[in-house]
């Protein structure tokens, strides 16, 4: 499809007709990204007064809680107040889903679920000017790359296994003038044929889960095919961690920016990397706090929980809410010009961690830089034991007969040598329902 077509016939007047007014907020987010720190900042914590008033006079949940700390919405007027108030956790959004939604709200509200390794499948409810904003911060965003609404997307994404879901999707991929990969069908045979598509359709970008785009361009570095010719303005990922084994083959593959995207279903884009390959938070749409392990904020440079309030959303405002993400605060100011805070790069979920049998923890990133050899195409750890982990593999073509020993001392040189470790041979690691990778999982129980 034509890109003005996709943009000024299809995008724009079906959000608009929807209640959303991206080409609105646009401009708006536009404007404030090119306001000083300071600015951003009174923004952010205007933003922040007129939720908390929103929760204080119409959210059940938040005026029972209120009136049991006692606490007004005078007692909240920045993000440091914030400390003042409990904070959410994914399991009380679960139990409270109901109270946390806003009963006399007028105006239409949308469906939006989440999952993931928690295995809580949690309901949030947002109106449509909501969404519009974050559509539009994620547009201002791409336009750092001169990407544009309507732009040609090849999507590395997951996809439904329901015959009526998978045609809702496709429709929306037309309208959103995209192609959809398969992040459950990273195979060499799949990709080869997904490479001529993708060729026909002449994108402007890839979008899609760090380890499918990676798994893409494994099987067309392998199989002599250079990608250059495809002129991507960007290539986006997000939802997982970018190790430095991806990016080093990102570099290799593309002749355009990788970059890295940060965000959430419940909170759209919380930080993006900019040119000069810094992370700049959203804060003129988010409060982001990142706090340790009794709630306190860490200090800049320290990993923190990450902890965020949406200022958009008035029929279903999650504050303080932990999205069970670790990242780290910065205080240095970017060379690019936007002063929008900045944020190192999240280090993976708080539950990553391999525990080993005399309570000591090993973050499973670990695994990133052990078993990321070139005789390992894709990985995974279960967690079965305190001393037993079970690795799953997908061989390339230099795997060898000593290939399963040097991943074994690998291991052992964090993991110690008590542990038991088994080795399993797949044709392809199985994805999560949403297509996503995950390197580690522990199976066992949160009392060991």
């Amino acid at each position: 499809m034509n890109k003005f077509i996709a943009k000024y016939l299809c995008y724009l007047p079906v959000q608009y007709l929807r209640g959303q007014n991206v080409k609105k907020f646009l401009q708006l987010v536009n404007e404030d990204q090119n306001k000083s720190l300071s600015e951003i900042t009174n923004l952010r914590d205007r933003k922040l007064q007129q939720i908390i008033h929103t929760a204080y006079k119409n959210i059940p949940y938040y005026m029972k809680m209120f009136e049991e700390l006692n606490i007004s919405p005078r007692d909240i007027q920045c993000i440091f107040d914030l400390q003042k108030l409990p904070v959410l956790s994914k399991r009380e959004v679960l139990e409270n889903e109901k109270e946390l939604i806003d009963p006399n709200f007028s105006d239409r509200l949308f469906l939006r679920k989440t999952g993931g390794s928690t295995g809580m499948t949690l309901h949030f409810m947002r109106e449509g000017r909501a969404l519009a904003l974050n559509d539009a911060i994620m547009f201002r965003c791409y336009d750092w790359y001169n990407v544009d609404i309507g732009d040609r997307q090849v999507r590395f994404w997951g996809v439904p296994v329901a015959a009526w879901a998978r045609r809702k999707e496709q429709f929306k991929d037309f309208l959103a003038n995209r192609i959809r990969i398969s992040a459950f069908d990273i195979s060499k045979s799949s990709c080869l044929k997904q490479y001529k598509k993708i060729k026909e359709f002449k994108p402007t970008y890839f979008y899609g889960y760090t380890t499918a785009i990676y798994g893409f361009c494994l099987f067309m570095k392998e199989s002599g095919i250079c990608l250059d010719d495809l002129n991507l303005k960007a290539v986006i990922c997000t939802a997982e961690k970018m190790y430095p084994h991806h990016r080093k083959l990102f570099d290799e593959a593309f002749n355009c920016p990788v970059v890295d995207e940060y965000g959430s279903s419940e909170n759209g884009i919380i930080a993006f990397q900019c040119r000069k390959g810094n992370m700049h938070i959203m804060s003129d749409n988010l409060c982001v706090e990142f706090l340790d392990e009794n709630d306190n904020p860490v200090a800049p440079g320290q990993p923190g929980r990450v902890v965020v309030t949406d200022l958009s959303c008035h029929a279903m405002p999650l504050i303080r809410y932990d999205i069970g993400d670790i990242g780290k605060p910065s205080v240095e100011k970017c060379s690019c010009g936007i002063e929008l805070p900045l944020m190192e790069m999240v280090e993976g979920r708080k539950e990553d961690f391999i525990r080993k049998k005399n309570g000591e923890l090993v973050h499973a990133a670990y695994l990133c830089y052990t078993l990321k050899e070139d005789t390992v195409h894709e990985f995974k750890m279960y967690q079965k034991e305190t001393d037993w982990l079970n690795v799953q593999i997908v061989k390339s073509p230099f795997f060898t007969d000593a290939s399963e020993r040097k991943l074994e001392e690998n291991l052992r040189s964090a993991l110690g040598k008590d542990v038991r470790i088994t080795f399993e041979y797949l044709d392809q690691i199985p994805r999560e329902k949403s297509g996503k990778l995950r390197y580690f999982v522990s199976e066992l129980s949160e009392h060991v």
